[in-house]
């Protein structure tokens, strides 16, 4: 996968596959700490220990149609040629937690990717899903979740095409903002 917005979906797709109901997902990037972040959480079923370490195998899958299951695995390559750390907690019945964390200016990390179009993405699926997205970027963050957002637009499905339009541009616009406000920081500094 050439960005990892792509590993992102990948892994909240399984996440609502299994059944969740309700989905976090955490970017922190942390440029003095030369570190990025990506969190994927659920209150799914959970995953047993045993299976934990299926999960990380290529040819292990819980669904019927597939005979592998790459996602998990592309994932953790992803984050080893970078030298960086992957995690998985899981509890039956209380949701799992997928954890990659990347050296943010490592030569081989893939790019973030459009996040915003990966969101829009899950969220014209599953709309009823209650998804809650922060993204952390050195001290600004931005958040954004469903339950906020469907009381705002009342009785209007969120998979309205307008609708779908004008959240991709309000999800880019302040993902992009987060670090366009970084770079003024340092020109003013630098001068």
């Amino acid at each position: 996968m050439e960005e990892l917005s792509q590993h992102l979906l990948d892994v909240a797709v399984n996440s609502l596959e299994a059944g969740a109901t309700e989905l976090t997902i955490n970017i922190n990037e942390n440029i003095p700490a030369n570190t990025l972040q990506i969190e994927v959480a659920d209150n799914g079923p959970g995953i047993s220990r045993a299976d934990v370490a299926k999960v990380k195998d290529p040819f292990y899958t819980t669904k019927h149609n597939k005979r592998v299951g790459l996602g998990i695995p592309l994932f953790m390559e992803a984050v080893e040629r970078c030298c960086g750390s992957f995690e998985i907690k899981a509890q039956p019945r209380q949701g799992t937690v997928v954890t990659a964390t990347f050296p943010h200016n490592h030569l081989d990390r893939a790019p973030l990717g459009d996040v915003a179009g990966t969101l829009v993405t899950l969220l014209a699926a599953n709309d009823s899903i209650d998804f809650f997205y922060n993204h952390l970027y050195n001290n600004r963050s931005f958040s954004f979740n469903t339950r906020d957002f469907r009381v705002l637009l009342r009785d209007i499905p969120i998979k309205t095409p307008e609708i779908m339009v004008w959240l991709k541009n309000y999800l880019h616009n302040n993902i992009l903002k987060l670090r366009r406000e970084r770079k003024v920081e340092e020109f003013r500094r630098t001068g």
